[in-house]
């Protein structure tokens, strides 16, 4: 199950040249799961205060192919790789024009 979780580029995202900062691709990423697990019904508040269910990345893995600029239109993919017992990986990429 994928999903797709558009986002554009804006001035507060790139550095002094207008390239998105490292960094804010993890932020990216966790948008794009919140909006993952809302399309299944699932919203991290409600998790946390009636469930005591809370996620924690336990690990990041990144390959920087090319930079995304300002004002550039984003997907982030967010893939369910493994569903553990207690646990959920994600594969995720950002695609510019596909």
């Amino acid at each position: 199950m994928s999903h797709e979780f558009p986002i554009r580029v804006y001035y507060e995202d790139t550095d002094l040249a207008g390239i998105v900062y490292y960094a804010n691709y993890l932020k990216f990423f966790e948008r794009a799961r919140t909006e993952w697990l809302r399309t299944t019904g699932l919203a991290q508040n409600r998790l946390a205060t009636e469930q005591n269910i809370l996620f924690v990345v336990r690990a990041v893995e990144a390959s920087y192919l090319r930079p995304a600029v300002l004002d550039d239109t984003l997907d982030v993919v967010t893939t369910l790789d493994k569903l553990g017992r207690a646990s959920l990986d994600f594969a995720q990429q950002v695609r510019r024009d596909g």
